[in-house]
C-alpha cells in the first residue's frame, strides 16, 4: 500500500510550473484514447471499431478478384493505398484508417489496379501499396513490392526475371526458392496470375504485411 502511495503522489511541473501528478497525467493519456476511439477528437479509424463494424467497411468497399497467399484467402480493396508512415509528411491524421507496422493505409475516392507507383498527389510524391483483405484473419494487408517463386528448376530464375521483368535479388536452392522485386505500375494482380500460368512455377507468394497492427 506505501508503494501505491508513493507512486501517486509523485509530481512534475508543465511548461507553465504547475505541478501535475504522474496518476493524472496517465487519466488524461487513457481519457484522450477514449476520447479519439469514440469519435470526439478525429473520426473513428478501422481499429477503433469491432469486428461486424470493421467487415461491413470493409464490405462497402470496391473489391477485386480473390486469391490465394501463402495458403489464406485475400481480396484486392482497390480503393485503399499505403504509405511509409515515416516518408508521407503531409498525410492528415483523419485520413487514415489505419496504422500497421511502418505503413499507413488511407481510402481513395477511385478504384486503381494493384500497383505500386508514385503518388502524384503527394507533396512527396512517395510510393503508395496496394492493400488487400484476409478473409479467414478479417484483418488488412498491405503489398510490399517482392515475391517469391518456389520453383521446379532453380536454373530457370534468371530466364523468369527477365521475361516478366523482375528483378531477381536472391536464390536460395535448397528452398528451390527465388526472390524479386515487383517493378512500380505493374498490375500485381495480373503479374501473379501470369506466373501461376508458368509451367516452371509451383508457387506465387506475394510478400505483404499482415495480422500485426498498432495505434502509433
Amino acid at each position: 500500500m506505501n508503494n501505491i502511495i508513493y507512486l501517486t503522489g509523485i509530481s512534475e511541473k508543465n511548461g507553465n510550473g504547475v505541478a501535475i501528478s504522474v496518476w493524472m497525467k496517465g487519466f488524461l493519456f487513457i481519457m484522450g484514447l477514449l476520447l479519439m476511439c469514440s469519435g470526439v477528437l478525429v473520426p473513428q479509424f478501422a481499429w477503433c471499431l469491432d469486428s461486424a463494424q470493421q467487415e461491413a467497411f470493409v464490405a462497402s468497399l470496391p473489391q477485386g478478384e480473390s486469391f490465394d497467399n501463402g495458403g489464406s484467402p485475400y481480396v484486392w480493396l482497390l480503393t485503399l493505398r499505403a504509405e511509409k508512415t515515416d516518408i508521407r509528411k503531409d498525410m492528415a491524421v483523419e485520413d487514415v484508417i489505419e496504422r500497421k507496422g511502418l505503413f499507413s493505409v488511407y481510402k481513395q475516392s477511385q478504384a486503381t489496379a494493384p500497383s505500386i507507383r508514385a503518388e502524384n498527389e503527394s507533396a512527396d510524391n512517395v510510393p503508395t501499396h496496394p492493400v488487400v483483405y484476409n478473409l479467414k484473419m478479417k484483418s488488412i494487408g498491405i503489398i510490399t513490392g517482392k515475391l517469391w517463386l518456389n520453383l521446379k528448376d532453380m536454373q530457370d530464375a534468371p530466364s523468369i526475371a527477365n521475361m516478366y521483368n523482375i528483378p531477381l535479388y536472391f536464390a536460395n536452392n535448397e528452398m528451390s526458392t527465388a526472390f524479386y522485386d515487383i517493378p512500380g505500375d505493374v498490375n500485381i494482380q495480373t503479374l501473379r496470375k501470369q506466373l501461376e500460368a508458368d509451367t516452371r512455377v509451383l508457387r506465387v507468394t506475394l510478400d505483404m504485411v499482415d495480422v500485426i497492427k498498432h495505434l502509433r
